[in-house]
C-alpha cells in the first residue's frame, strides 16, 4: 500500500480557520489537555483499537512525544545541511521521502473522523494537526504490528528448536494406531505446550489437558493461545475452581484433575472430549493415580477416545505396563546443558532460590542458577493418631533431577546441590505416591458417588496401605455418610457432590435445617481457606490491638465469621480502602477473596440441591440509581479488560529490602492512579466486585451482628455435629499451667497444643471448668474429677504436627450435651450414673435420676434430628429427580420446635466429672458377654426400644449407638444401700426404692399426666424390678418363666417353690 497522501492546502478554505490559522500553528501545544482530550474523543472510542483512558493509550502518547522529538531533530540537521532550502510551515512527519520507498510502507489505515464542516473536529482543531495526528498513529500501529511480527518470528525459530519439535509427526502417527500414548521427556524439551498444539493442527477440536495445580492451567493456556495466535480469542482456554475463558468455541482446555473427576461423576462416558492428555503424571498426585484407574476402566468403553500420558523420564515402565504396554515416545535432551556439583563461577550477583512449587510445571523465564537443599517438607497422615504430619525428608533422585531441570530451559544454567553425591546416591528412586501417605476420606467418598465398585479392590496404579482404607471407611461409617454396609446415605450422596472436606460439607447441610444457612456459609468457607492471619502479626502489638475486637471467645470459627463479615461492611464503604484495613491487622486479604468465592460456591450448590432458596438480586429502587448500578459495571469490566491486555506486557518489579508489612510488589504502595492507569487497580478487588452482589454479602453480614444467644448455642450445636469426632479434651492440669502450656488430649493423639493462630492461645482461662458446684460423694476426688456444670470440650477441624502437634480452628462446647447428642458409642452403668462416650471419655454424674431423665431426652432428641434431616434430604433428591414425592417435607414449625428443645437441653444445669480413661481402665471397661440371652424389661426408660444382649460389651444395646449397664462398677456390689423409702406423687405408693426404679415407675404410673417428662412416652404398667450388674439370665425349671435374678433373688425365688 503506498504511504498516506497529505492534506497540505486541502483545508485552508476552511473559513472558520482561515483568518488565523497560521498563528494557531505557530501557537500549538501537543500537551494540552483539551487538545489531547478531543484528539483521543475522536480516535479511542470504545470500538477502536486504542481505548481512551488505556494502558495502550498511555503507551500511544509516550511514543507520539519521542516521534516529535525525531522529527525535529532530523528537521533541524536538515536546515543544517542545506541553509538555502526554504522553511516548510509543516514539514513531513519523520521526513518521510517524496519518492516511495518499501521500508516505508505501512499496511493498515485509520478510520477517523472526519475533519471537514462546523461538525467535525475542524471546528476545534486545526485540519493539518488532525491530520498529522493520524499520520503518528498510523505509524504506531504499523510500529506495533512489525514489533508483533518480530516476536512472533523469534517464537516460531524457539519453537523449531525445540527438542520436541522433531518428534511431532511420531506423536501424531503413534496416536492414530494406538488408544493410549506415553510421551516421556526430560523437563524444558517443550512437550506441555506443543503438543497441544500438534493435535489442534491436526484438526482435533476437543482436547482436555489436565494439570495438577490451577497456576499451572492458567500460564499454559496464555502460552499455547498465544504461541497459537489464539492469545485473545477463544480457541484455548483454562477452567479452574472459580474461573473459566472456555467457550462453545474452545477446542484446547487446560482444567484440574479435580475438574475433570467432576465431570466424570456428572458424566462417566466423557462424551465431549477426543483426546484427553494427563500432564505431570510422574509426580504422583493423589487424584491423578485415581484418574488414571478410572480411565483404564473407561477406554474399553470408549474405543474412540485417545489418551496421552505426559511424564519426565521418571519410572516410564510403570506407566506403560498400567495401560497394555502402552507404546512410549521419549523425548531425550534439553535445550541448554547443565552442569552439576560444580563451584560458584566469580562475579556472580544474582542466585534464585526457590521454593517446592517451582520445581514442576512452571516454567520461570531467566532462570540460570539453581539452589537445591536435597530437602522437602511433605504431608504425611497418620490413621493410627488420625493426625496429618508436616516432615522434613530427604528427597528422591526423581527429584533431584526435576530441580536441576529448573535451570537450563531458556539458557545455559548452573545446579548448586547443597549435599555430597553419596547422599544422592543414598535417596530413594522416586518420591513417595500421594496416595500412599495422605487421607483417603475424600477420595474414598467419591469413589462411592462414582460407583467404582469396593475401593479396597479398585485397580490404583499402586494401591494405598489397607490401613489408610479401612481407616478412611470408619472414618466415613461415624460421620454418617455410609451406613453398616458401606453404602452412601442420603447424607453421604449430597456430600460427595461438594468439594470440601467432609465435616464442612456437614456444617452446610445441617445449617440449612436451622435457618443459619448464611452464618454456616461464611464460617464453612473460612474453614476451608488457609488461615488469613499473618505470621508477622503474632508478634506485632499493634495488630493484635487491632484485631481484637473481632476476635471471639467462643472459637476460631467464629472469629474468622467476624473478620469476614467486618471487612465485608469495609468493601461497601467507598471510603475505606479494604487492603489497608487488612494490613494494619495482620489479614491476608487474598484469603478473604477466597472466602467470598467459595462462599458463593457453596450457597449455589445448596441452592442446586434444593437444600436453601435461591437470593434475589438486590433491585434498585430509582432509574438514575440502576444508571449509575449501569455505569458502575461497565467501568469495571473496563478496567479488568485493561488489566488483562496489559498484565502480560509489565514487569513487576522485586523490592530490594522487605518492608515491614510483608508486601513484595510494588502494588501495595501504589498510591491514587489516574483513571485508566492500570498501576494503582486493585484487580482483586475489582474481580470481587463484579462477581458478588456486595449488596446481599453487606445484608448477610449485618444480620450476622444480629445473631441472638439462642442462635449462636444452635450454631455452636451445628459446628460441634459437623466436626465430630474431632474431639479433644483439656488436661486435668491445665489450670496451674502457664498460657503456652495448655495440653489437651484427642482419643488417639495426647499432649496436644493450641496452634498459634488459635483464639484460646492468649486466653486459655475461658476453657477452664469453673469451681466445683457439687461435692464429691466420696471425698476423695481430685482436680481431675470435680464436679460442674461447665466442662467443655474443643472441636478442632484437623490435628496438624510439625515440631509439636498442633490444633487447628477450635470451637469450645459444652462437654455432656454434646457427647450425649453426637458420640457414636454411649455406655452406661445400671442407673445410668456413669456414661462412658466414644470408650475415652468418662461422665460422672451425682443425681442418677436427673442422669436418666437427660438420657432419655437425648435419645428422643436424636431421633428427631436424623429423622428430619434424612426426610429432608429424601425429599430434595425426589424433587431433582422429578419424582413423585412420597414423604412429607419437614415444616417450618417442626424445625422450630426442634430447635427449642435442643436449646432447653444445652442449657441444663446438672453437675458431673469429666475425665479421659486411661489405657487400662479402656481394656477393663466391660463386664463382657452374658451366657443365656434374655433382656431385662425397664418400662418407659428407652421410649419403644427393643433391648437386646450385647455380643461383647455385656449389658444390653439399646440403640445403635446406646448400651445399657455394660460397664464394671464395684458400687454394684452395694446396691441394695441405695434403696430409700419414697412416696409416688400421683398414686400415692410408697416403697424403698433405687432411682432407676423411682423413674421406671414415674413413667407407667396410670395416675400420672398424660405430657410426662421429655423421653417418656405411653408404656403398660409392668412389674417393676431392680437391675444391676450381678443379675443374670435365670429360668424357673418348676413355672416355665424366665427371670433376671442376681445369684440371691435366684434363691429367694427357688424357695417359693419347696
Amino acid at each position: 500500500m503506498p504511504p498516506p497522501r497529505t492534506r497540505e492546502g486541502r483545508d485552508r478554505q476552511d473559513h472558520h480557520w482561515a483568518p488565523s490559522e497560521e498563528e494557531a500553528l505557530e501557537k500549538w501545544d501537543w500537551n494540552c489537555p483539551e487538545t489531547r482530550r478531543l484528539l483521543e474523543d475522536a480516535f479511542f472510542r470504545e470500538e477502536d483499537y486504542i481505548r481512551q483512558g488505556s494502558e495502550e493509550c498511555q503507551k500511544f502518547w509516550t511514543f507520539f512525544e519521542r516521534l516529535q522529538r525525531f522529527q525535529n531533530l532530523k528537521t533541524s540537521r536538515k536546515e543544517e545541511k542545506d541553509p538555502g532550502q526554504p522553511k516548510h510551515s509543516i514539514p513531513a512527519l519523520a521526513d518521510l521521502p517524496r519518492t516511495y520507498d518499501p521500508c516505508y510502507r505501512i499496511n493498515l489505515s485509520v478510520l477517523g473522523p472526519d475533519t471537514r464542516g462546523s461538525g467535525g473536529l475542524g471546528r476545534h482543531l486545526p485540519a493539518e494537526r488532525v491530520s498529522e495526528f493520524r499520520r503518528a498513529l498510523l505509524h504506531y500501529l504499523d510500529f506495533g504490528q512489525k514489533q508483533a511480527f518480530g516476536r512472533l518470528a523469534k517464537l516460531q525459530r524457539e519453537r523449531a528448536a525445540l527438542p520436541i519439535a522433531q518428534y511431532g509427526n511420531r506423536i501424531l502417527q503413534t496416536l492414530k494406531q494406538h488408544q493410549v500414548v506415553v510421551v516421556a521427556g526430560d523437563t524444558g524439551c517443550g512437550k506441555s505446550t506443543q503438543v497441544p498444539q500438534y493435535l489442534l493442527t491436526a484438526g482435533f477440536s476437543h482436547v482436555a489437558c489436565t494439570q495438577p495445580r490451577r497456576i499451572a492451567c492458567i500460564s499454559l493456556a496464555k502460552r499455547v493461545g498465544f504461541e497459537s495466535l489464539s492469545q485473545y480469542g477463544s480457541q484455548v482456554g483454562y477452567q479452574i475452581r472459580f474461573e473459566s475463558t472456555r467457550s462453545a468455541a474452545t477446542k484446547i482446555v487446560f482444567l484440574t484433575v479435580g475438574l475433570l473427576l467432576r465431570q466424570i461423576q456428572r458424566e462417566p462416558s466423557l462424551p465431549q472430549y477426543e483426546v484427553l492428555i494427563v500432564d505431570e503424571v510422574h509426580e504422583r498426585h493423589l487424584h491423578n493415580d485415581f484418574l488414571l484407574g478410572v480411565l483404564r476402566r473407561l477406554l474399553p468403553k470408549r474405543p474412540d477416545l485417545k489418551v496421552i500420558l505426559m511424564s519426565a523420564t521418571i519410572n516410564i515402565s510403570l506407566f506403560s505396563s498400567y495401560f497394555s504396554n502402552a507404546p512410549v515416545v521419549q523425548v531425550p535432551g534439553r535445550l541448554f546443558p547443565i552442569t552439576v556439583f560444580d563451584v560458584a563461577p566469580p562475579g556472580v550477583r544474582k542466585c534464585i532460590l526457590s521454593t517446592n512449587i517451582a520445581e514442576t510445571s512452571v516454567t520461570i523465564d531467566g532462570i540460570r542458577f539453581v539452589v537445591d537443599s536435597g530437602k522437602v517438607k511433605e504431608m504425611s497422615y497418620d490413621p493410627q493418631a488420625k493426625l496429618q504430619r508436616l516432615q522434613e525428608f530427604w528427597i528422591s533422585q526423581a527429584s533431584a533431577e526435576q530441580r536441576k531441570g529448573r535451570a537450563g530451559r531458556t539458557g545455559p544454567g548452573v545446579c548448586f546441590r547443597l549435599y555430597a553425591e553419596s547422599d544422592y546416591d543414598a535417596f530413594a528412586p522416586y518420591p513417595v505416591p500421594e496416595i500412599r501417605r495422605v487421607a483417603l476420606d475424600s477420595l474414598v467418598l467419591q469413589m462411592k458417588s462414582m460407583s467404582v465398585g469396593d475401593p479396597r479392590t479398585f485397580p490404583f496404579i499402586e494401591p494405598p496401605p489397607p490401613a489408610s482404607l479401612e481407616t478412611a471407611i470408619l472414618y466415613l461409617r461415624d460421620q454418617g455418610a455410609l451406613d453398616s454396609s458401606e453404602a452412601l446415605t442420603p447424607i453421604g450422596s449430597l456430600l460427595a457432590q461438594l468439594p470440601v472436606d467432609v465435616v464442612i460439607g456437614k456444617m452446610l447441610i445441617l445449617g440449612s435445617m436451622f435457618s443459619l444457612v448464611e452464618p454456616v456459609l461464611t464460617i464453612a468457607a473460612a474453614l476451608s481457606v488457609q488461615s488469613p492471619f499473618t505470621r508477622s502479626a503474632q508478634s506485632s502489638p499493634e495488630c493484635a490491638a487491632a484485631r481484637r475486637p473481632l476476635e471471639s471467645d467462643q472459637g476460631d470459627p467464629f472469629t474468622l465469621f467476624n473478620v469476614f463479615n467486618a471487612w465485608v461492611q469495609v468493601k461497601s464503604e467507598r471510603s475505606r480502602n479494604s487492603r489497608k484495613w487488612c494490613r494494619r491487622r495482620g489479614i491476608e486479604e487474598h484469603r478473604l477473596y477466597e472466602m467470598a468465592n467459595l462462599r458463593r460456591q457453596f450457597k449455589e450448590l445448596l441452592e442446586d440441591h434444593g437444600l436453601m432458596t435461591g437470593a434475589q438480586a438486590t433491585q434498585v429502587a430509582d432509574s438514575y440509581s440502576r444508571l449509575q448500578q449501569r455505569r458502575e459495571r461497565r467501568a469495571l469490566h473496563q478496567l479488568k479488560r485493561q488489566h488483562e491486555e496489559g498484565a502480560g506486557r509489565r514487569r513487576k518489579v522485586l523490592r530490594l529490602q522487605e518492608e515491614q508489612d510483608g508486601g513484595s510488589s510494588d502494588e501495595d504502595r501504589a498510591g491514587p492512579a489516574p483513571p485508566g492507569a492500570g498501576d494503582g487497580v486493585d484487580i482483586q478487588d475489582v474481580k470481587f466486585k463484579l462477581r458478588h452482589d456486595l449488596a446481599q454479602l453487606q445484608a448477610a453480614a449485618t444480620s450476622a451482628q444480629d445473631l441472638s444467644r439462642e442462635q449462636l448455642a444452635l450454631l455452636k450445636l451445628v459446628l460441634g455435629r459437623g466436626l465430630y469426632p474431632q474431639l479433644a479434651v483439656p488436661d486435668a492440669f491445665n489450670s496451674s499451667r502457664k498460657d503456652s502450656d495448655q495440653i489437651f488430649h484427642t482419643q488417639a493423639k495426647q499432649g496436644a497444643v493450641l496452634h498459634p493462630t488459635c483464639v484460646f492461645a492468649g486466653s486459655p482461662q475461658v476453657l477452664h471448668a469453673q469451681e466445683p458446684e457439687a461435692g464429691s460423694c466420696d471425698g476423695s476426688r481430685d482436680d481431675k474429677d470435680k464436679m460442674s456444670s461447665k466442662h467443655q470440650l474443643l472441636s478442632f477441624v484437623s490435628l496438624l504436627e510439625t515440631n509439636k502437634p498442633y490444633l487447628v480452628n477450635c470451637v469450645r462446647i459444652p462437654a455432656l450435651q454434646s457427647l450425649l447428642l453426637f458420640s457414636r458409642s454411649l455406655d452406661t452403668n445400671s442407673d445410668c450414673s456413669r456414661l462412658v462416650a466414644d470408650g475415652w471419655l468418662e461422665l460422672q454424674l451425682t443425681d442418677s435420676e436427673s442422669a436418666v431423665r437427660l438420657l432419655a431426652a437425648s435419645l428422643r432428641l436424636r431421633a428427631c434430628w436424623e429423622g428430619a434431616l434424612d426426610r429432608q434430604l429424601a425429599h430434595q433428591a425426589r424433587r431433582r429427580l422429578e419424582e413423585e414425592e412420597q414423604d412429607v417435607p419437614v415444616s417450618p414449625k417442626e424445625v422450630a420446635t426442634l430447635s427449642k428443645e435442643l436449646l432447653q437441653f444445652t442449657a441444663c444445669k446438672i453437675p458431673y466429672s469429666l475425665r479421659r480413661l486411661t489405657g487400662l481402665e479402656a481394656q477393663n471397661l466391660y463386664v463382657g458377654p452374658q451366657t443365656i440371652p434374655a433382656t431385662p424389661h425397664l418400662p418407659g426408660l428407652f421410649g419403644s426400644s427393643t433391648l437386646s444382649p450385647h455380643p461383647t460389651k455385656g449389658g444390653y444395646a439399646v440403640t445403635d449407638f446406646l448400651t445399657y449397664n455394660c460397664l464394671t462398677s464395684d458400687t454394684d456390689l452395694y446396691s441394695d444401700c441405695l434403696r430409700t423409702f419414697w412416696t409416688c406423687p400421683h398414686c400415692g405408693l410408697h416403697a424403698p426404692l433405687t432411682p432407676l426404679e423411682r423413674i421406671a415407675h414415674e413413667n407407667t404410673c396410670p395416675q400420672a399426666p398424660q405430657d410426662g417428662p421429655p423421653g417418656a412416652e405411653e408404656a403398660a404398667p409392668e412389674t417393676l424390678q431392680k437391675t444391676s450388674v450381678l443379675q443374670r439370665p435365670y429360668h424357673c425349671e418348676a413355672c416355665g418363666k424366665d427371670f433376671l435374678f442376681t445369684p440371691t433373688e435366684v434363691l429367694r425365688h427357688r424357695r417359693q417353690h419347696v
